[in-house]
């Protein structure tokens, strides 16, 4: 019979022995310093000042010093103003208190417990900092988690995530909350086609866009909403890419929404005022709407919008529209030119006529064309002093061989310009 048990080498107690009580406690402080071990530390190489009865530490310094010489790799105890060691065996756990760590060792070293576990196979829940419970079977309450592809068996590189569902009409998604409540659905809902859904109360969802599973093709979904036209009709904030403009209000801003895009209809005849800044318009000229006009607006980074295209709803080009019947006007034509017209009447024979819109470059020739006033006479007009803003028309009369200024007599007039 052997003097010590195989596993804990506590003193076994001899037939006849006198003073079984030394060493029944002798195995006894064995068990008290071995059995549930929680340990103070493990990184010291020598014994600390001021020990406690009873303290514990696992040694795993190479070459320990002071009253830890000698035992290294060993459990010691503080007792009875003494550090004793014990040997361990492959197996025995180690609680470190100061890591708050589980430690094993495997017949060589002291190894973390959580850094040897490999596999966890078939476990019913688990939660990280949190509990799991019967419908999230994982759980974890953090600020931030990392999946990256395995740089270690080694891997392919690649990094995939399946979200796997057990038919087309069930859901396979992503659900992004608020306090617990739901405010979108990203994923294959209730069909292949992958879509978004948002919701302002985790209750009624929209669909904002569709991608078709058969094609490809992605359908963005959008309510039109209703806004009343003012001096700054905000598009931007609506919220929807289609947006119903109603009311008859001369509208110099679309809001400070930026990179939007919006399709817009108008209900009524509102005035749109163009400003190249602010609200810059397709033929540089204020445009009145009317009934089913639409057009696309596009807004850059600061918040300032453009008009990409207009269409009428008679289907009358813009540039060709009311203002073709307008006695004075312009048009910008396709090619960049713009056309300009008018009829001037003044009191004195030379008459100064200024363009209803500047030519930014040049103006190419005014042509002109008297209104006869009296029957007996020859009347005829010049035209002088032409710039990209103005010109002056001179009429004159031939009367019995007579030539003198005309004043009072109607003039229209053409100019072309670029």
């Amino acid at each position: 019979m052997t003097d010590a048990t195989p596993h804990l080498g506590l003193p076994l107690i001899a037939a006849s022995q006198a003073q079984k009580h030394v060493t029944h406690n002798e195995a006894l402080g064995l068990l008290d310093a071995l059995v549930q071990l929680a340990c103070l530390d493990k990184d010291l190489a020598a014994p600390p000042p001021s020990p406690a009865e009873g303290d514990r530490y696992l040694v795993v310094a190479a070459d320990p010093v002071g009253a830890w010489t000698g035992l290294a790799g060993q459990v010691v105890r503080y007792s009875d103003g003494v550090w004793t060691g014990a040997v361990p065996r492959a197996g025995w756990f180690a609680y470190l208190i100061d890591e708050a760590d589980l430690y094993v060792f495997d017949g060589t070293v002291w190894a973390s417990f959580r850094r040897t576990l490999t596999a966890i196979q078939s476990v019913t829940r688990l939660g990280i900092n949190t509990g799991a419970d019967a419908t999230n079977r994982l759980a974890v309450k953090s600020d931030a988690a990392l999946l990256t592809w395995d740089d270690v068996t080694p891997g392919s590189g690649d990094m995939r995530i399946a979200v796997n569902k057990r038919a087309p009409a069930r859901d396979a998604a992503l659900v992004f909350q608020t306090g617990y409540s739901a405010r979108a659905l990203l994923g294959s809902l209730g069909g292949d086609d992958f879509s978004l859904k948002v919701s302002p109360d985790g209750a009624a969802f929209f669909t904002a866009l569709t991608a078709s599973a058969a094609t490809g093709g992605v359908d963005f979904a959008s309510t039109e909403t209703v806004l009343a036209s003012a001096a700054t009709t905000d598009i931007g904030g609506t919220g929807t890419r289609r947006v119903l403009v109603t009311g008859t209000a001369t509208i110099t801003r679309f809001g400070g929404g930026a990179d939007r895009e919006r399709f817009l209809r108008f209900a009524g005849a509102a005035t749109l005022v163009h400003d190249k800044e602010m609200l810059a318009l397709p033929t540089r000229a204020n445009i009145v709407t009317a009934p089913d006009d639409t057009c696309i607006a596009t807004s850059d980074g600061a918040g300032h919008w453009r008009v990409r295209h207009y269409q009428r709803a008679d289907g009358t080009p813009l540039a060709l529209g009311v203002q073709a019947l307008a006695p004075n006007g312009y048009v910008r034509l396709a090619n960049g030119l713009i056309l300009q017209w008018g009829l001037a009447t003044g009191a004195d024979p030379d008459v100064s006529v200024t363009f209803a819109t500047a030519f930014p470059n040049a103006c190419l020739g005014v042509w002109a064309q008297p209104v006869a006033r009296d029957a007996g006479a020859l009347y005829g007009t010049q035209v002088s002093d032409v710039s990209t803003a103005a010109f002056t028309i001179r009429n004159r009369c031939a009367t019995g061989g007579t030539v003198t200024g005309a004043g009072n007599v109607p003039t229209y007039w053409l100019a072309l310009g670029c």
